[in-house]
């Protein structure tokens, strides 16, 4: 059951993330000024589902609220969203 409704939310926070990126000029001009920053870069490139905030903070050499403050953005602009698996969140890209 707890599987079904993870597939469930994920499903909706993709169909979430496409309706985001419908206008995808503004998006993408929106994703290359995000990714600008190096740090959410780096974090970007690390969101492949088997990360977590302390994962990437310790790949880093950060802060966990350093990688949450910059995990916020990229989840308020779509290009990333989690999974949430025993507690802990796993961040991916939200179309790869």
């Amino acid at each position: 059951m707890e599987r079904k409704n993870i597939e469930t939310k994920r499903l909706l926070e993709k169909i979430l993330s496409v309706l985001k990126l419908a206008n995808s000029k503004i998006i993408f001009q929106e994703k290359e000024e995000i990714l600008r920053n190096k740090t959410k870069c780096k974090i970007y490139e690390l969101c492949d589902g088997k990360h977590t905030v302390s994962d990437i903070a310790s790949e880093l050499n950060t802060t966990q609220p350093n990688v949450s403050y910059h995990l916020s953005s990229l989840l308020e602009s779509g290009l990333v969203l989690y999974d949430e698996l025993g507690g802990k969140r796993y961040y991916f890209k939200s179309l790869e």
